[in-house]
């Protein structure tokens, strides 16, 4: 008899390069290892609204039960439940550091090896996304669904980052 994990659905709130997604990820075990396994190329999203970043366009969003989203479009991902946050494990060592990405800017601590130079971390990261905590988000522009400026915890897409800097 094999075992099955437990599959459990968490609230979840996405910025990807053109969308933003609201619903439930599945994640399989430990979250963080869930999102950087390289084999795993797409996430399904349950319950899940998706909103254009862009403006213009005729797209109005939709609300389906089910869409699959590309790692390539998770960029920033917040999880809105405190207690499940709480479970995700974070390197003590940080820096406070300033992200700059399609849209939004972050102000938080990243959370490196203590041999590791900030500016060497997404050079020397095995895994494509990694933690932030204690941060603050500003929009570029409006969203269009709402999304904390305030979290003790983001992800974010290595890929997503298009500069940083020390705070």
């Amino acid at each position: 008899m094999t075992l099955q994990p437990s599959l459990e659905r968490h609230d979840c709130q996405m910025l990807g390069r053109e969308f933003q997604y609201v619903g439930k990820l599945e994640p399989v075990g430990i979250i963080i290892d869930y999102l950087n396994d390289l084999d795993r190329i797409t996430y399904p999203l349950f319950d899940v609204q998706v909103h254009r970043l862009i403006p213009g366009g005729s797209f109005p969003g939709v609300t389906r039960p089910e869409i699959t989203v590309a790692r390539s479009e998770v960029g920033l991902l917040y999880l809105p439940d405190p207690e499940y946050r709480s479970k995700i494990q974070v390197i003590k060592n940080s820096e406070r550091v300033i992200v700059y990405t399609p849209h939004v800017v972050c102000r938080g601590n990243f959370h490196l090896g203590a041999e590791t130079r900030l500016r060497d971390l997404l050079s020397l990261m095995t895994g494509v996304f990694l933690v932030m905590t204690d941060a603050s988000v500003f929009p570029l522009s409006t969203l269009p669904a709402p999304f904390p400026q305030k979290a003790d915890l983001l992800i974010l897409n290595r890929d997503y980052v298009t500069a940083y800097h020390p705070d």
